[in-house]
């Protein structure tokens, strides 16, 4: 599909240069006013904008403001002329993606474009990636009738229509934003904004301004100040992410808001009230870091207020079948095709596996195996871990959580016997047994020659 862009010039001459450079590539729309421009945004949709920072009705800073308070997503270039390129950059922080200076070249002027849309495509193919994820995992993650599923889903019952701040902790992959996801669903403020806050992922100026916002007292022209997060999920639900790797100097500003429910924007003087719910994500001990004075504790008790736990999946294994005909049945609807069937011994090998990441890493096994599959029968085979020492572990861990010491000693005589290829004299010595009570031993297990290196290492 031909991409369509928008040029905002009143001068002719550079509006039909920019035109005739760009026609044989993309479908071009020429207008003369940044009312013009506003008029035309509303009645059509594009792909970019190209406009000179100095049109006949407003300023460059209004004419952008306006753009990304209407259109967020669509980029904005700026056309500047040489000397200004302070202002540019100015305008850049407005929210103009890139800019080019005049006078400029055709090839400047494609390639910025190319670059530009370029970018948003990858950035709009990765909103549209994580919102499948988001609803592909939804069904799946908080799928469980273990007793420890059954305490989290009637703890989140009992919470989720409260005003009270709630820490979800537990390993990567178990379904700890999900869970978040959950809580705002059941809410009374599902009506209202879940917005999502990463806060590991910028540098603390960075995420303040993503937090609180800004004022654009500084620069000329009638523009909107920047709304923070905060402010967005007024009404809803915050939803901080890794708040261990919050940095300190933030922890007390985030303190301060949960608190007192208000909060100043970055340059602002007035205090901004918000009635938001607060849920935080944490894969850390976070009781462990206040010890080592990386988290302050008075935030973590203001967090804290319910601590919700979701546990490995590795420890309610009971909940790995009734996951796996989810992940089958959800792989199935999104290929059009039947669910495919495991049998009995691949069923068996997926509960048994040690799981270090989680959920997560289950879906992922049985989508790789259903996309590779040659029947409609997925066996053993089928699922290859990325580190043979991981299946090993499992069935280790399994068997000491879960086993009797007769499925312990079979595991330590078969483990040993692979250890040293078979070789059953040295095998004996290293257990502290003789040759006569290893045979019987293995005799006892009814363990034939040939699988007694079964054990993968």
């Amino acid at each position: 599909m031909e991409r369509k862009l928008l040029v905002v010039d009143d001068i002719p001459a550079v509006k039909d240069f920019i035109f005739d450079a760009l026609k044989q590539e993309y479908d071009v729309t020429g207008v003369n006013s940044g009312n013009e421009a506003l008029e035309s945004l509303a009645s059509a949709s594009y792909d970019m904008v190209i406009t000179d920072i100095d049109v006949r009705d407003m300023s460059g800073e209004e004419l952008i403001g306006r753009i990304k308070e209407r259109c967020p997503d669509i980029p904005v270039v700026a056309v500047t002329a040489f000397g200004s390129v302070e202002n540019a950059n100015q305008l850049m922080n407005l929210g103009a993606f890139d800019y080019v200076e005049k006078p400029f070249t055709i090839k400047r002027l494609k390639h910025v474009v190319e670059k530009t849309l370029k970018f948003t495509s990858l950035e709009n193919e990765n909103r549209e990636l994580q919102k499948r994820l988001g609803s592909r995992y939804h069904s799946v993650r908080l799928v469980g009738n273990s007793v420890q599923m059954q305490h989290v889903n009637e703890k989140i019952r009992l919470v989720a229509d409260t005003n009270a701040t709630i820490l979800i902790s537990g390993e990567n992959g178990v379904g700890k934003k999900l869970t978040a996801q959950e809580i705002h669903r059941l809410s009374g403020r599902s009506g209202h904004p879940l917005v999502k806050v990463n806060c590991g992922s910028l540098p603390a100026s960075v995420l303040e301004t993503e937090l609180f916002g800004y004022e654009r007292s500084t620069l000329s022209g009638s523009v909107p100040d920047k709304r923070g997060m905060f402010e967005k999920a007024n009404g809803g639900t915050i939803l901080l992410n890794d708040i261990g790797l919050l940095e300190n100097t933030m922890q007390a500003k985030l303190l301060r808001v949960i608190q007192e429910g208000e909060f100043q924007r970055i340059g602002g003087t007035e205090q901004i009230k918000v009635d938001v719910r607060v849920i935080a994500t944490t894969n850390r001990n976070l009781k462990e870091e206040i010890g080592r004075g990386r988290f302050r504790e008075d935030l973590y008790y203001k967090l804290a207020v319910v601590p919700l736990d979701i546990p490995p999946l590795r420890e309610r294994r009971e909940d790995i079948p009734l996951l796996i005909k989810n992940f089958v049945d959800l792989f199935a609807a999104e290929s059009g095709h039947q669910p495919v069937k495991l049998t009995e011994a691949a069923v068996e090998k997926l509960t048994g596996a040690y799981w270090k990441g989680n959920v997560q890493q289950l879906g992922n096994i049985i989508e790789r195996a259903t996309l590779l599959r040659s029947g409609a029968t997925l066996d053993s085979d089928y699922f290859q871990f990325e580190n043979d020492r991981e299946e090993q572990l499992s069935r280790v861990e399994n068997a000491f959580r879960f086993g009797t010491i007769r499925e312990m000693e079979k595991l330590m005589i078969l483990d040993r016997l692979k250890d040293n290829e078979n070789n059953r004299t040295r095998s004996a010595e290293t257990l502290d047994i003789s040759v006569r009570t290893l045979r019987n031993k293995l005799n006892e297990y009814n363990v034939p020659k040939k699988h007694q290196q079964s054990l993968p290492k």
